[in-house]
């Protein structure tokens, strides 16, 4: 097994950092932002809601070049509902104007009536579409240059979870697989058909609600790609035509896989615990006794060739495990307060060829940390929740990634680091 790099014990500007399982970095990084630089908005969407609640991030095409968001009003509050009360909105890259948006009936509007988009070009003609799932119980796709509506699949119940847009079966072309919160799982083809239907209820044997997006992945390694789905109770491995591979009982709501020197690997980020599973056999790997974390990204953050965990916790704290063994290479808090941290991303801020983990704070703070060391970069503040990971991408075409964030009262900021 790989060791774990030795870290250094540091003592900054009054912060502490402890050599111990990890590195333990002070509230603020090693000293007070060592790399110089800060967050700045590039601009603020014209998209706020009488509510503080919006959950599910914003969409982002592969180049940046289509941002889609999914902004929600509240029942029950001061606002009357009205069509576009939730509606799936297309921000402008260079200034976060609406370019178009379509809304919900009022009766399907409330937090969770839109996931967090999906953008490619599903159907091979060179533009992107925008794949949502949605509390009319159904997968919706809309042609990403104007809004128009291409199709629409049906589901047992609404979505939760961005859908998965990737080549699954030995046909041409990608498809689409999207969950529902009631745990049924659906295969579209590009023109809207659909392959076969799952319901995990069945499968799994008792009631299950799905919050992650579906992985696609070549698990086992037989050359054919396998479908993950975490649910409450358990992670089950589907095959292309969606037969049952292998299943384990775990509460997976927080499921991410990177591939590592031995295959693909799974984390699963529970209540209690962060486990580690084989994707060809499910056999657990290791197990560690960290509550209530949150993760997106497995990836090599700090080049050394080995893959990372990244967690986002309470108590404000980011946690960095090493993938292969579980072992702890850093963590350190990003709020000021005790709060919850969503799932870390990370993106190349700064422009120098390696990602920073990005991670946000339940009131509203966003901070870059060096992927290294868990020092901070940059940090930006706004008084207003923020329920969900950001989303990294490059909006201007300069080489570095914005932060797209989705605060609570549906505006999305775009942040760019300035040094």
């Amino acid at each position: 097994m790989r060791q774990m790099r030795v870290r250094t014990a540091v003592v900054l500007g009054g912060l502490l950092a402890v050599l111990g399982a990890g590195l333990v970095v002070g509230l603020g990084g090693i000293g007070a932002s060592p790399f110089g630089g800060t967050f700045e908005e590039s601009w603020v969407s014209d998209t706020p809601r009488d509510n503080e609640f919006n959950h599910h991030a914003i969409g982002a095409g592969a180049d940046g070049d289509v941002l889609v968001a999914p902004v929600t009003e509240q029942p029950g509050g001061d606002a009357e509902l009205t069509e576009t009360s939730c509606s799936l909105v297309r921000l402008a890259d260079d200034d976060g104007e609406t370019l178009w948006q379509d809304g919900m009936p009022p009766e399907a509007c409330f937090t969770h009536a839109l996931t967090e988009p999906a953008i490619d070009d599903i159907d091979g003609d060179g533009k992107r579409e925008v794949a949502v799932a949605t509390t009319e119980e159904a997968l919706v796709v809309y042609d990403g240059t104007d809004g128009t509506e291409q199709w629409r699949v049906p589901l047992s119940t609404y979505g939760y979870a961005r859908p998965t847009i990737a080549n699954v079966t030995a046909a041409d072309g990608t498809e689409i697989v999207a969950s529902d919160i009631g745990g049924g799982v659906v295969l579209a083809h590009s023109n809207g058909t659909v392959a076969w239907r799952v319901a995990l209820n069945e499968t799994v044997g008792e009631r299950v609600s799905v919050y992650g997006s579906p992985l696609v992945e070549d698990f086992d390694g037989d050359g054919r790609p396998e479908i993950l789905v975490g649910t409450t109770e358990s992670l089950v491995l589907l095959s292309a035509d969606g037969t049952v591979e292998w299943q384990r009982d775990d509460s997976a709501r927080y499921v991410a896989s990177a591939r590592t020197d031995d295959g693909v690997g799974i984390v699963v980020a529970g209540t209690a615990t962060v486990r580690s599973y084989d994707g060809a056999s499910g056999a657990e790997t290791w197990n560690r006794s960290i509550s209530n974390g949150r993760v997106h990204t497995v990836a090599d953050g700090d080049g050394d060739d080995t893959p990372e965990v990244y967690l986002g916790r309470i108590e404000s704290e980011v946690v960095v495990l090493d993938a292969e063994s579980g072992a702890t290479e850093w963590s350190t808090t990003v709020s000021g307060e005790d709060t919850i941290v969503a799932a870390p991303r990370l993106g190349d801020v700064t422009g120098d060829g390696r990602p920073e983990v990005l991670a946000a704070a339940r009131t509203g703070t966003v901070t870059a940390l060096d992927a290294d060391s868990g020092g901070e970069v940059a940090v930006y503040e706004r008084s207003v929740p923020v329920w969900t990971f950001v989303t990294p991408a490059d909006i201007d075409g300069d080489g570095h990634d914005e932060v797209l964030v989705r605060y609570g009262d549906g505006r999305v900021v775009a942040l760019e680091y300035v040094s």
